[in-house]
């Protein structure tokens, strides 16, 4: 899913960009209160899904008996069922959630020895995070259902903003154009269905406006 680096390794690029309390990563982004209420309760759900899987990966790890396949299979179910009834598990959202608990697993696994990876903070700071990216996919299938046509970047400028963000936003193209943020092409904020590089998606705080 993510080009050159990992989840946990673009994470740990800043020691201080870890998890935050959910009503500030989201209060910070241009949403309604209802989309921001919606992203908040899937966090915490996401929270709770993801902390049993590092749970039970730390437990195993105890008794050196950590099954890796294993491991892929419970984030990828925890994260399937928590979205259920939220959004529809299409081709594309399962095969990005497949793609996420390989990473996840894969970058436990190189780091197992690490008690960060079994920790609450890094529960959070993925379930802000995938709590964001899948909704930001069913409001994009939502607008086009709806008939938008067009749709407009909305970065936020503050210091902590990648320079590529700043340099689109603002910026309005046709629905199912892609916008060219630094080199990669994305359909909106934390869209990997065409190969965006990790380092343009990993907590991203951006939004988009469609009309």
């Amino acid at each position: 899913m993510f080009s050159n680096l990992t989840f946990d390794e673009i994470n740990s690029l800043n020691d201080t960009v870890k998890s935050e309390p959910y009503e500030t990563y989201f209060g910070e982004m241009e949403l309604s209160d209802a989309e921001r209420e919606q992203r908040i309760r899937l966090a915490e759900q996401l929270e709770n899904a993801f902390v049993g899987v590092l749970a039970y990966t730390f437990s195993m790890q105890q008794f050196d008996s950590v099954q890796w396949d294993d491991i892929r299979i419970r984030f990828e179910n925890a994260y399937l069922v928590t979205l259920a009834g939220t959004i529809i598990l299409n081709s594309q959202i399962q095969d990005y959630v497949r793609d996420f608990a390989q990473d996840v697993a894969e970058s436990t696994r190189e780091h197992e020895a690490y008690i960060y990876y079994y920790t609450k903070d890094r529960a959070m700071f993925m379930a802000e995070n995938e709590a964001n990216t899948s909704l930001n996919y069913r409001q994009y299938y939502d607008a086009i259902e709806s008939g938008r046509t067009m749709k407009r970047w909305i970065d936020i400028r503050d210091r902590r903003e990648r320079e590529t963000h700043r340099m689109v936003g603002g910026t309005s193209i046709p629905i199912e154009d892609l916008f060219l943020v630094g080199t990669s092409l994305m359909a909106f904020p934390k869209d990997s269905t065409h190969g965006a590089s990790g380092s343009e998606i990993v907590n991203c705080r951006c939004s988009i406006q469609y009309y």
